[in-house]
């Protein structure tokens, strides 16, 4: 499906999170079932912290690029986008300097910019959103400042995304022996969503207001401090 329209958009957002909810909450229902012996229930949890954070990367990379792709579908001008995206747009064509020491080449630069401004937006949306296969916070704040949306929801959960999901997540998919308690999984699987929710409402809030037309957009601060 082609995401050209708002309605396109939050289809396609609700449909990605309407099955990935409703698997993690049959992981909810099986750690809190009694028919489980605990043995199998050690084996469940492990399982639910890789699963879990997978539903996690592959919801923000993919909701990152419906987002991406709907812009593009608005057919702009580099010059109406606001910071974000058209550094997004004109990043592709840095690539033709990035190897130059000569300032002459700078100016080629600018110049180049400059002669851009007033064409078409390239949006390479199915390149941009790059998890690194290891979505951390700090990879998270890249994402987040590439789609100009706000980093506040996330930031109070950096410790919940990097020590409570992946450092155990990487530390299972290493083949290393955890044991994890039931209700730390279950708060941690209701935290994960909760975040998902948060993604899936500032992109679609961001695509009703037009946040990403030049002028329409507020500044997220995603360097952790204050205005």
């Amino acid at each position: 499906m082609r995401i050209r329209t708002l309605d396109d958009l939050s289809s396609s957002l609700s449909d990605q999170l309407a099955w990935r909810k409703k698997e993690l909450s049959e992981i909810k229902y099986l750690i809190e079932s009694e028919s489980i012996p605990k043995h199998k229930k050690n084996v469940l949890m492990r399982s639910a912290i890789a699963m879990i954070y997978a539903h996690w990367e592959g919801f923000l990379k993919l909701a990152g690029r419906y987002y991406l792709e709907y812009i593009a579908s608005q057919r702009l001008k580099n010059s109406e986008l606001s910071k974000s995206f058209l550094t997004i747009s004109l990043g592709s064509y840095s690539k033709i300097f990035e190897n130059s020491k000569k300032y002459s080449t700078y100016g080629s630069i600018i110049d180049f910019f400059d002669s851009n401004m007033e064409t078409r937006a390239n949006i390479p949306f199915k390149s941009v959103i790059d998890t690194e296969s290891n979505l951390s916070s700090s990879v998270l704040r890249e994402i987040i400042w590439c789609l100009d949306l706000s980093y506040d929801a996330f930031e109070i959960k950096e410790k919940l995304i990097d020590e409570k999901m992946l450092a155990k997540r990487n530390h299972i998919a290493h083949g290393e022996y955890l044991e994890i308690d039931s209700q730390d999984v279950i708060d941690l699987r209701n935290e994960i969503l909760a975040l998902m929710i948060e993604f899936k409402n500032q992109i679609e809030n961001s695509a009703l207001t037009k946040k990403f037309i030049k002028g329409n957009t507020v500044p997220n601060r995603v360097d952790g401090r204050r205005p």
